[in-house]
């Protein structure tokens, strides 16, 4: 083979539309999967979607192959989801098991997708432990964008399309993470409008070779030469834009996202995998789950002001308790509601109904700034509110959840009651609580002293076995201010909000017990969780609350930002209810300090009326005029695993059905030619029962069909007059002609659906 031989197979194998808008598409592709990568999504595990680069390649090159086969549109995305259902699991599989052979990572990947599937949906754990399937929805997402921005290109000739479709999904990552991703936004916008520019001349330079006028490469280099000095001088003029506005593009994306989509957020947030650079959705989320991730909130935004006594401070706002421990995680198990009106007593006939003697009460008005969720913050036990509300609580006996007002966004005032600790001569004192006994009622033995397999392992079980030779007691009292006091110290452990960089697959309590590293959520959980395992005989319940840090005060207004965030932990006591403990370090939390007050040889009788009221969860007293406000509504808001998993199965089917429709509505793309137009059109008839017959004409056959469905009769001139003119009198249309027929077809493919109700039924014999 000579030379000349060999440049013309070479320019054969070269694609039509240059190897420079292969090069760009690939570019554009590679940013979109570089910018997912950038936040760590998986669990702040960044090495674990380096791998999405080459799923971006791989999703480029099927999208790109197809065309070039020859295959239709349906084909190659056939056959590369063929592909991506081969090639994803492995290089999945690579990035947890480096150097392992295909088959290897293949049945990696599958048994932990398998795993984390089977946790959610079957086992009902509220979290799962896997992290392998978020790799693959990612790299699905990844593969897919590329191979549907490769076809468009390619094959339908539209870059517009694979333009939007890739910036939507950099768009979508960008509003989601915290981390400055300007430069990504930039390279790809001026790689898009390479794109779209050198299209168009490929396109230009295609006409003016069909109608053989001028010179292609003219208008070729022209389009090139004016586009990007248009491009350069529009990047040079958005660069200095931007040097002089906000540095954080999309910082406020999600601002004023409704209280609905949070809720809605939050309730699939398990299903979801966590990043190190995570943007909160509408500010601090406390949902039905509280997940123990490798970051803590640290934005310096307000999230909400409070009009207090002048008289208070280190006010902590109360607003979730969680009872189930889930390895990673806390949930709100066997959730109920209960609808209480405006100014009617939130708790009334539950274990929880604060008590007169050992609290006192307290007003404050609360006004939501960047904390959108709707929740209601109370500095204590929420007595009422004047707004309508659902009283979220868990459990047969309706022990305090949450509290879910109907208009959360605006201003709103809460009366409550705030337990009397700092004085020795109330009820509630250290004597007191000492001597309070493990006599407690079954349910919360049932609901606060589950410890679940794998929350302890030999760090956590060592530590616990140190703190309980060092305090020399198990008595609950006294362990639980032996344990703040033991967490609080910075000797033992360093508080940290970002333990991304963590190595540990445990659970939350045993990660932070073998790092000694953690802020309040593993402080919380860790305390909770060791006094649950302290006393095999008589475990201690305890549960996680969620809220607020007080904030500053000034002139009786304080001021909580989103970094206020906190958690702590909540102690039951028979006779006196939960009592409240911090143990977070590092000078973020607030230690709970009881009075002694005069020793006492076994708790009063009087001394609080909670486990002498019979708590009634079906009825709710509506203030002293006992008309019964309704009954407590069990699974109310919460909904079982099975029912999501179906929910989302049914939705998806929804999404692909809608898809698969849209596509075959919008038609043929490209050329049409006649001949094909009349075969689709025939085709299409003859599925409903309307074929032609042997001896019609193209004119009678159409003429047929116009008779059925009149609104088709131009539609079906147009098709017939190009197929005589062609197939016959050999006439070569022009290319707004054969516009003219294509846009017919398209619309023919729906129009004729009408014969679907003109089929004849057969008779009955």
């Amino acid at each position: 083979m000579n030379a000349t031989t060999q440049a013309q197979t070479i320019r054969l194998r070269r694609p039509a539309e240059g190897w420079l808008t292969v090069a760009l598409l690939v570019a554009l592709a590679l940013i979109v999967a570089w910018a997912v990568d950038d936040p760590a999504w998986v669990n702040g595990k960044g090495t674990l979607t380096d791998v999405l680069a080459l799923m971006a390649l791989g999703g480029v090159a099927a999208g790109l192959a197809g065309p070039k086969l020859g295959w239709g549109r349906w084909t190659t995305h056939l056959v590369g989801a063929l592909f991506a259902g081969l090639l994803l699991p492995i290089l999945a599989g690579w990035a947890f098991v480096d150097g392992s052979s295909p088959a290897a990572a293949f049945q990696f990947a599958s048994n932990g997708a398998t795993d984390a599937y089977l946790d959610l949906a079957w086992r009902q754990l509220r979290f799962t432990d896997q992290e392998v399937h978020y790799v693959l929805v990612l790299g699905a997402v990844i593969w897919a964008t590329g191979q549907f921005a490769a076809y468009a290109v390619f094959g339908h000739r539209r870059p517009l399309n694979a333009v939007i479709v890739m910036g939507i999904i950099l768009l979508a990552n960008m509003g989601l993470t915290a981390n400055d991703q300007l430069a990504y936004l930039i390279t790809f916008t001026a790689l898009a409008l390479f794109l779209l520019i050198q299209m168009h001349a490929f396109d230009e330079r295609a006409t003016w070779i069909r109608r053989r006028i001028g010179d292609p490469s003219t208008i070729s280099s022209l389009y090139l030469r004016g586009g990007t000095l248009f491009i350069v001088l529009t990047l040079l003029g958005s660069l200095l834009l931007t040097t002089r506005a906000a540095s954080s593009p999309l910082a406020g994306a999600w601002d004023g996202v409704g209280s609905h989509l949070i809720s809605f957020g939050q309730s699939i947030s398990r299903l979801l995998p966590i990043g190190g650079a995570l943007r909160p959705i509408g500010g601090v989320q406390f949902g039905q789950d509280a997940r123990i991730t490798d970051t803590w909130f640290t934005d310096p935004g307000v999230a909400f002001t409070a009009t207090i006594p002048a008289s208070e401070k280190d006010l902590k706002w109360r607003a979730a308790t969680y009872d189930s421990f889930e390895l990673n995680g806390w949930a709100q198990s066997l959730r109920s509601d209960i609808r209480v009106e405006s100014g009617q007593p939130l708790l009334a006939g539950t274990p929880e109904a604060p008590d007169d003697d050992t609290s006192r009460p307290i007003s404050v008005t609360i006004h939501p700034v960047g904390y959108e969720q709707g929740l209601l913050l109370a500095p204590g036990i929420p007595v009422s509110t004047d707004q309508g509300a659902n009283v979220v609580v868990t459990g047969s006996e309706g022990w305090f959840a949450t509290v879910d007002l109907d208009n959360g966004n605006e201003p709103y005032t809460v009366n409550a009651r705030v337990l009397q600790l700092d004085d020795s001569q109330q009820q509630l004192t250290g004597n007191r609580l000492e001597v309070a006994g493990t006599d407690y009622p079954s349910e919360i033995r049932a609901l606060y002293t589950g410890v679940p397999a794998g929350a302890l392992g030999p760090n956590a079980n060592e530590l616990l076995q140190r703190i309980l030779a060092d305090a020399g007691t198990t008595n609950p009292y006294r362990l639980a201010v032996y344990m703040q006091n033991y967490f609080r110290s910075p000797k033992n452990f360093t508080y940290d909000t970002n333990l991304t960089d963590t190595n540990c697959d445990a659970s939350a309590v045993e990660c932070f017990a073998q790092t000694r590293h953690g802020y309040c959520l593993h402080y919380a959980s860790a305390m909770a969780m060791l006094l649950r395992e302290a006393d095999p005989q008589h475990p201690i319940p305890t549960r996680l609350v969620q809220g607020f840090l007080p904030g500053t005060v000034k002139n009786g207004t304080a001021t909580v930002e989103t970094k206020d965030a906190h958690a702590w932990v909540e102690v039951y006591f028979p006779h006196y209810g939960w009592v409240p403990f911090d143990p977070t370090g590092g000078g973020v939390g607030i230690a709970t300090v009881i009075a002694d007050g005069p020793k006492v040889a076994s708790p009063s009788p009087d001394a609080s009326g909670i486990d002498d009221r019979l708590p009634d969860p079906t009825r709710r007293l509506d203030g002293d005029t006992g008309v019964a406000a309704g009954p407590v509504t069990p699974g109310g808001r919460g909904s079982g695993d099975r029912s999501l998993f179906a929910i989302l199965t049914v939705l998806l089917l929804v999404v692909i059905v809608t898809i698969g429709i849209a596509a075959w509505l919008r038609g043929p793309r490209g050329e049409m030619t006649p001949d094909a137009a009349w075969r689709s059109m025939a085709k299409g008839a003859s599925r409903f029962g309307f074929g032609p017959r042997p001896t019609q004409t193209v004119y009678e056959y159409a003429s047929s069909l116009a008779e059925l469905v009149p609104v088709a009769r131009a539609d079906l001139q147009t098709v017939a007059e190009a197929k005589v003119e062609t197939t016959y009198a050999g006439v070569r249309l022009g290319g707004a002609r054969l516009d003219a027929v294509r846009d017919a077809t398209r619309r023919l493919r729906v129009s004729l659906v009408r014969l679907l109700f003109r089929r004849k039924r057969p008779r009955r014999r």
